[in-house]
C-alpha cells in the first residue's frame, strides 16, 4: 500500500508542474502579420563578419598553423588529409581579453580540395584561402 501512495504522491506533484490550461489565443487583427525581428526594432544594423583574405596558405598534414587576425583574435588550422586531393581542416578560432584570458572559442571543420580557394565564416570572420597541403 505504501508503494500506491509513493506513485500518487509523485503523480500530483508532475501533475503541479503543468500549466491549468492550454490557450491559443490568435492576436489581434490590428498587429502586424510579421512582427519586426529584435535587431530592427531596435534600429541596430546588422554587422557582416569581418572578412580577411589569407591568400594561399601551405599547411602540414597534422599539424597546427595559427594566423593572427588582430586585436588579440587568432585563428588555428589543422589539416588531416583524406586522400591525395582532399582535407578536412579544423578551424579554431579564438579571441583574448587584454589579459590574455579566452574571451571566444569557436570550432568548426571543413573538407578542402587542394589547390581550391575557399570560405568559411568562423567566430565572427569570414576567412578565404586556398590550401596547399604537404603530406608529412
Amino acid at each position: 500500500m505504501g508503494m500506491v501512495h509513493l506513485a500518487s504522491a509523485v503523480l500530483i506533484s508532475l501533475t503541479s508542474l503543468l500549466p491549468a490550461s492550454c490557450n491559443k489565443t490568435s492576436p489581434p487583427e490590428n498587429a502586424p502579420k510579421n512582427p519586426p525581428t529584435s535587431a530592427a526594432v531596435a534600429g541596430a544594423p546588422t554587422n557582416p563578419p569581418a572578412s580577411h583574405n589569407l591568400g594561399e596558405i601551405t599547411l602540414t598534414n597534422h599539424y597546427e598553423t595559427c594566423v593572427q587576425l588582430g586585436d588579440g583574435k587568432n585563428c588555428t588550422l589543422t589539416p588531416r588529409m583524406l586522400d591525395r586531393h582532399n582535407s578536412q581542416i579544423t578551424l579554431a578560432f579564438q579571441s583574448k581579453t587584454a589579459a590574455g584570458k579566452t574571451r571566444d572559442l569557436s570550432v568548426t571543420q571543413i573538407v578542402a580540395r587542394e589547390g581550391q580557394r575557399l570560405e568559411v565564416v568562423v567566430g565572427g570572420f569570414s576567412l578565404s584561402f586556398t590550401p596547399h597541403i604537404n603530406g608529412n
